[in-house]
């Protein structure tokens, strides 16, 4: 049976990345850890799909969620596989957790993936949390190994940072330390917000052109990791995004509405790999933006981009070293 999961440019776009992007930068509200026991096991994890009984600690993680490897690698464990997610770096790991891998090689799952290849693995847990399981593969899954998905109410590509990682540390017995991740982690953006106060009151979006190259853009929303990430530094996205993605996480707008970003104060420009011609400069129209005339768009490596849609308790704090600094610059101080 081939599991299908969804490619990048159609997480970046529709499901934004992985990130949704996959877990906020913002104060989402954290819901409490999802389990029974605080490291000693078994241990039972609820989530979207179901209660899940881990019986011992974890010895073979396979993840298979697409932004999943960083908190694992965060909480101390290597797993023994890792879903491709974008950008093909070694073992599907992103410099800002490479380090984590304690030398490791973990096999990578790309393209489609096969549930022979999964459970040739002899996985003990597979963290389905950003994979966006059907209650079929979750089943499938579970037949195989205990599985975890996103936190109940939750969408799997949405799943705020905080959530995650309490999750995932319930479900490899670590809940004290991804409580202590959380902490540490709201604690730096609480610092940031107060190093820069003019961030508050002023707006500001994520977007970037289309991937499928049809002259369309995309304006993350408030509910959306790109946007939490701004909103956790004290800006506003503007409301009328929110509203033209009517219940979506990102508004789909043409070229003749890239007027509407100069509702902004700030923009921050992101490239989705693959995407012909991504930067600003070169869509129509965009010099007669007044955010860009005023050099107030903020154009994000590629890098930076994949943190931003990775939205992990690894690669958040990667943008706080750089980003909030550069925002108050354009913003003139």
């Amino acid at each position: 049976m081939i599991v299908r999961l969804r490619a990048f440019s159609a997480l970046a776009a529709a499901a934004a990345v992985l990130l949704s992007a996959c877990g906020g930068g913002g104060p989402a509200p954290a819901a409490a850890p999802p389990a029974s026991g605080g490291g000693a096991f078994p241990v039972t994890v609820q989530h979207s799909l179901g209660s899940t009984v881990i019986p011992a600690a974890p010895q073979r993680v396979v993840s298979l969620g697409y932004t999943d490897q960083d908190t694992i690698l965060a909480l101390g464990v290597v797993p023994v596989a890792i879903r491709e997610f974008t950008g093909n770096r070694p073992a599907a790991t992103w410099p800002w957790a490479s380090d984590r891998l304690q030398g490791q090689q973990p096999q990578v799952l790309s393209g489609e993936v096969s549930t022979e290849a999964i459970a040739a693995l002899r996985p003990d847990l597979i963290v389905a949390v950003s994979a966006g399981l059907t209650q079929e593969q979750y089943d499938t899954y579970s037949r195989i190994a205990p599985t975890i998905a996103q936190p109940p109410g939750s969408d799997a590509y949405q799943t705020g940072w905080q959530d995650a990682t309490h999750l995932i540390g319930a479900a490899l017995g670590k809940a004290g330390e991804a409580d202590q991740l959380v902490t540490d982690l709201e604690a730096r953006f609480a610092s940031v917000r107060a190093q820069y106060p003019q961030f508050a009151g002023k707006q500001a979006s994520v977007a970037a052109a289309s991937s499928s190259g049809n002259g369309h853009y995309f304006v993350w929303t408030s509910d959306d990791n790109r946007g939490r990430f701004l909103t956790s530094l004290g800006f506003t996205v503007p409301a009328q995004f929110d509203e033209l993605a009517d219940g979506d996480f990102y508004a789909d707008i043409s070229g003749e509405q890239l007027g509407l970003l100069d509702q902004n104060d700030l923009v921050g420009w992101i490239t989705i790999p693959g995407t012909p011609n991504p930067g600003i400069a070169q869509q129509p129209g965009a010099a007669a933006l007044r955010v860009a005339q005023d050099g107030r768009v903020v154009e994000l490596t590629e890098e930076q981009g994949v943190a931003l849609s990775f939205s992990s308790v690894l690669s958040l704090p990667a943008l706080l070293d750089e980003l909030p600094a550069e925002f108050a610059a354009r913003l003139g101080g």
